[in-house]
This record gives structure tokens, sequence and C-alpha cells, in this order.
């Protein structure tokens, strides 16, 4: 027997694009790195804001003034440095780590570090 779970609401979620960021030599650039980054799977996620009570109580170390929060409820494989790319506004994000959430609600959070855009 199936038995409902929680779900994010679909009207707070857009398309995001998680990815892997290799490296590679760039030959014309006189042999200087420049990233490569290899999309893994699009998902329907959302980024927010870190609260204040976020700022005071998470013990997952220290933020910088772009750290948000990434939520999800999709099956998908996120791992500390990868790249999530915003489909809505084309912002980057690179993931820090997944927070820890009860088992009982399929969402998953994760703290990820805004990439300023140029």
């Amino acid at each position: 027997m199936f038995y409902a779970t929680p779900r994010l609401p679909r009207a707070l979620l857009h398309i995001l694009t998680v990815s892997n960021r290799t490296f590679v030599r760039d030959p014309a650039n006189g042999g200087q790195s420049k990233p490569v980054d290899e999309p893994i799977a699009s998902f329907w996620g959302i980024v927010m804001p870190v609260s204040d009570k976020d700022w005071k109580q998470l013990p997952e170390g220290s933020y910088e003034e772009n750290t948000q929060k990434l939520y999800t409820d999709d099956p998908v494989d996120i791992q500390p440095g990868h790249i999530i790319r915003d489909t809505y506004d084309g912002q980057l994000y690179t993931v820090k780590q997944e927070l820890n959430h009860n088992t009982i609600h399929p969402m998953r959070r994760f703290l990820v570090e805004g990439v300023v855009k140029k």
C-alpha cells in the first residue's frame, strides 16, 4: 500500500540544473585553467535566503553574505561542490553541504553560495 507523502508547494518551485564542475587548460589563454560545467540532471527546487534563525542556530559552520538554502523533494543526486544553475534567472550556486531534516518528509535542504554574476 502506498501512502501520500507531503510535498513542497509546486507554485514555489522552478527548474534547477545540477552540474559537475571540472577545470581544463585553455591553450588559447596561456594554458590557464577554465571551468567547464557538465550538466547531470534537472529538478524542481527553490533557493531561499538564510533566515535570522538559521544564522543563530545552525551549527554547520560559518556563512557568507551570499549563503542561501536550496530546497527540493525530487530524488536528485546533489553533492558538495556541485554547481546549481537557476534556469529562471541564470544565477549559479555552489553546493556547500546538505542540512539534516527529518525522515518523514522527502524534502532535502542544502546550503549553497551564490556565484557573483559578471
